[in-house]
């Protein structure tokens, strides 16, 4: 089946619950916390870069893991939730923007760490990966589905990116800071609808592991080179998720 004639997956999982913002919210502290306290740890052990990395991943797990507990004791399957194969006939080219906004980002920072310290932050960006979305695109999008699929989408990308502003206090430079930001806004709203319209959680956990992967072997670099690269990156998602918008009128009806 081509592209052209594939039919959108109408989303599955929604809780029916009265101050489901209120509840949202709270359910997107979640994966933060845990993060935070596996950050905390990593420098009160003052573990090297690669251990902290794994002392991190292990607070994104144990996030991870109760995520996937709340999904499963709640009415909808995990099935429902995304866990599961992409559906609606989708075409390999339809993805072709995920991997082109990898390439840009190691093409423009290149590769700064190798051996155990890149390990690490394997297994960091998959535990994240896995983490954040099961979260975000999982419960939280489900638990706002019931202001309608758009309204979801928005607000579990407001949610994702306002949580991002950590970064504008950390010591990044202002205008990485507000790049970042605003690409965290954009990956939310491509991750939810890419949830929407393939019925799966898989493209979004690979596309934000390979992504964070990609940053962080690259040092999260901001040099003129690297921020040209991620401005490039948040017009192509830009496109994205226009185009992509446009495909979830069905499933907001």
């Amino acid at each position: 089946m081509t592209d052209q004639h594939a039919s959108i997956v109408r989303p599955e999982a929604a809780w029916n619950l009265h101050r489901h913002w209120l509840i949202a919210v709270g359910f997107a502290l979640v994966p933060v916390l845990f993060t935070a306290a596996g950050s905390a740890a990593a420098q009160i052990a003052r573990a090297d870069e690669a251990s902290s990395a794994l002392i991190i991943a292990i607070g994104a797990g144990l996030s991870a893991g109760l995520g996937l507990l709340v999904m499963d004791l709640s009415p909808p399957t995990l099935r429902q939730y995304g866990f599961r194969a992409a559906l609606g006939g989708r075409s390999v080219w339809w993805f072709l923007p995920l991997p082109i906004s990898i390439v840009i980002v190691v093409g423009t920072q290149g590769v700064q760490v190798t051996g155990a310290v890149a390990a690490s932050y394997a297994v960091l960006t998959i535990a994240v990966a896995v983490n954040e979305e099961v979260w975000f695109r999982g419960i939280i999008l489900a638990v706002l589905r019931k202001g309608g699929v758009r309204v979801a989408i928005i607000g579990s990308s407001v949610l994702f990116g306002v949580l991002h502003l950590a970064n504008l206090a950390g010591g990044t430079y202002p205008a990485a800071a507000v790049l970042q930001l605003v690409f965290a806004a954009l990956f939310g709203v491509v991750a939810a609808e890419l949830t929407i319209l393939t019925g799966s959680l898989w493209p979004a956990i690979v596309w934000h592991a390979a992504w964070d992967f990609a940053n962080f072997i690259g040092g999260n670099s901001v040099t003129s080179a690297a921020l040209a690269g991620i401005g490039i990156v948040c017009a192509t998602m830009l496109t994205y998720g226009v185009v992509m918008w446009t495909r979830t009128r069905a499933a907001a009806v």
